[in-house]
């Protein structure tokens, strides 16, 4: 299985401060840490401050979620020279009807993200 990792997702290097995704951008890759560190920001529409988060451990990932980019659109940058695994929707897709045992990875990122945003709109009212 980290064969067919290796061979069809897509590794990048990042070096300190180097932004990773814009909240601008359109696509909506998964991104995975594989090594290194990064933070997030996500900004949410109705409040002013962004909902800030840094890590360091390794497999955390963003993106891939689409509604979540719409409600909360994320600014991404290496906090120190990092390597990165990007993976499309499609893929993943794949790698889940695969039977890759990620399923319960994914979902407790997208629980713990989800819980960070609701945690933070609920706090600015």
């Amino acid at each position: 299985q980290l064969e067919q990792v290796a061979n069809e997702a897509q590794e990048f290097a990042f070096e300190t401060n180097e932004i990773i995704r814009t909240k601008d951008e359109t696509n909506n890759p998964f991104w995975i840490l594989l090594y290194g560190s990064w933070s997030m920001k996500r900004f949410l529409n109705s409040t002013k401050e962004p909902v800030m988060f840094e890590t360091e451990r390794l497999g955390s990932w963003h993106g891939g979620i689409s509604l979540i980019d719409t409600i909360a659109p994320a600014e991404i940058k290496a906090t120190s020279h990092s390597y990165i695994m990007r993976v499309n929707p499609e893929l993943m897709e794949k790698w889940v009807n695969d039977g890759l045992p990620i399923q319960e990875h994914l979902l407790k990122g997208i629980g713990f993200g989800g819980k960070l945003l609701y945690d933070h709109l609920n706090s600015k009212k």
